[in-house]
């Protein structure tokens, strides 16, 4: 049995949504069936994955071949095969229009599969967030954002890559503020060893949904309990009706550091 690996989108700062992300589909608890996932960015391109999930004790194969019809509120995605220039992310459903937030609390999804049933999804679009007071000193990387007035604005993921000549250290830190519901400035730390000299570091802060939260979290359950035979398969959160998967939207700000060697 193969696991099935995603490169879910990272569409930061010209590198495209949440990166290099694994999908260990042995330790997941999922009924045959189909997996979308979608990250919509404002001012971004849409970027939509629809596949097959099959039985687990079938060899897995990626069919982007698949024909959907794809809504997204009254705008219809083609299909085709596209590859981010920058995340390699592949995708089969897109469009050359950038998906536009303005005056929009909500957005929908409607997907009619190939046997003709219907997968919908809904997401609501969180407030603009920016990385400020951003500092790399002595071994600690810093910044500060501002979190919302809305409770429900108020998840966030922030990845912090160190990038070594021969290989790149991922770190990845889930913030829930959602029981807070001023405008509280909020400081982010990272420590890193005194002998760590990566040649360039970028750490990403994203605004979330609740539902993106949630699935994010399930996807690192899942990979632990794929590293580690004693942890029970996991179930996958999402937020798709007749689909395993994930429709949503998030902001996101970033800064990189480049260290002289």
């Amino acid at each position: 049995m193969k696991n099935i690996i995603f490169y879910i989108i990272t569409l930061f700062s010209g590198i495209s949504c949440i990166e290099n992300r694994e999908l260990p589909y042995g330790s997941l608890i999922a009924e045959p069936g189909y997996f979308i996932e979608c990250y919509l960015i404002p001012g971004e391109n849409y970027k939509l994955s629809a596949t097959k999930l099959q039985p687990l004790h079938m060899d897995y194969d990626l069919d982007y071949s698949l024909k959907f019809d794809v809504w997204i509120d009254k705008l219809k995605l083609k299909q085709g095969i596209f590859r981010d220039d920058n995340s390699k992310y592949i995708f089969n459903y897109s469009h050359f229009l950038h998906f536009k937030d303005k005056n929009k609390i909500r957005t929908k999804l409607l997907i009619i599969t190939p046997e003709n049933d219907t997968i919908k999804g809904t997401t609501t679009i969180p407030k603009e967030i920016d990385i400020l007071n951003a500092v790399n000193a002595e071994n600690l990387i810093s910044f500060d954002f501002v979190l919302s007035d809305e409770d429900w604005h108020n998840y966030y993921m922030i990845n912090v890559n160190k990038e070594y000549p021969d290989t790149i250290h991922r770190t990845i830190r889930f913030l829930d503020y959602s029981h807070l519901s001023t405008k509280d400035t909020v400081n982010f730390e990272h420590q890193m060893a005194m002998d760590e000299q990566p040649i360039k570091i970028d750490a990403i802060l994203r605004r979330i949904t609740k539902e993106n939260y949630d699935y994010q979290i399930s996807l690192e359950n899942a990979k632990d309990s794929n590293r580690d035979n004693l942890i029970l398969p996991s179930p996958l959160a999402g937020n798709l009706e007749n689909s395993t998967g994930i429709f949503t939207c998030y902001t996101t700000d970033s800064v990189i550091w480049h260290n002289k060697q």
